[in-house]
């Protein structure tokens, strides 16, 4: 089995469509959103349509609880605050009402899957470093998990305590080895690279691979301040 990986879509058309047109030539068996396909960008819609239309399976992330939990925007920035407002009030009501039942966690075929972290999912926890990732490996029966929310490709290993930052490229899984994987950000990426990001997990080879692709950001930034998000959201994707 080969898993597509995608994560923190956040509405980025362009990232996306680009990212699914080289995936497909890829032998890609199942597709995997780990959350945050809207929020920052200007097109939740359609990026959240995909999702649900595509995705054998979908994770929740903070950004689409924060669409259905007003209550929930209190945690985030101002600009990500006003972004998903806005969000709120384009997003298509029939796909609003689709976001209370994507899980928090999964568990599939000896693989976890959430947004954060394995650990209290709905908290939405940050991984940056091991001491981060120690109680998530603890919370974990199995030897690899998947989650995204930090925008930045990584390798966590229970066995060597460490984290790395993953550039573009296939790394093998060690037998006996855990491991939390990151496959970073299709439409926000925050490793000082503007390129989208997402992974490619083979169950047979036990290989984990990261993508990196140029796509038209210019465009999606353009979108950005064309619907009156703040500017700082489209800057940033350059």
């Amino acid at each position: 089995m080969r898993c597509a990986l995608f994560s923190d879509i956040h509405s980025n058309l362009e990232a996306l469509e680009t990212a699914v047109a080289y995936a497909k030539g890829q032998r890609i068996d199942t597709w995997v959103v780990l959350g945050d396909t809207v929020g920052y960008g200007a097109n939740p819609n359609e990026c959240f349509e995909w999702a649900l239309q595509h995705a054998n399976l979908y994770i929740v992330g903070n950004h689409e609880k924060a669409v259905v939990e007003p209550s929930f925007r209190d945690w985030f920035s101002e600009w990500a605050r006003e972004a998903i407002i806005w969000t709120d009030q384009v997003m298509e009501p029939r796909l609003k009402k689709e976001i209370p039942s994507l899980p928090y966690l999964k568990i599939e075929k000896n693989m976890t899957f959430a947004h954060g972290s394995p650990q209290e999912p709905e908290q939405f926890h940050y991984l940056f470093n091991f001491e981060d990732a120690a109680p998530s490996f603890r919370s974990m029966d199995n030897s690899l998990c998947f989650v995204g929310h930090t925008h930045v490709p990584s390798c966590f290993c229970e066995g060597r305590r460490s984290v790395k930052h993953l550039l573009p490229g296939v790394i093998t899984l060690e037998k006996g080895e855990r491991y939390i994987l990151n496959p970073g950000s299709i439409g926000q990426p925050r490793d000082r690279d503007p390129r989208l990001a997402f992974g490619i997990f083979d169950d047979v080879e036990q290989t984990f691979e990261i993508v990196r692709l140029g796509y038209d950001n210019h465009k999606a930034a353009e979108k950005i301040r064309k619907a009156g998000l703040p500017a700082y959201l489209a800057d940033r994707l350059l």
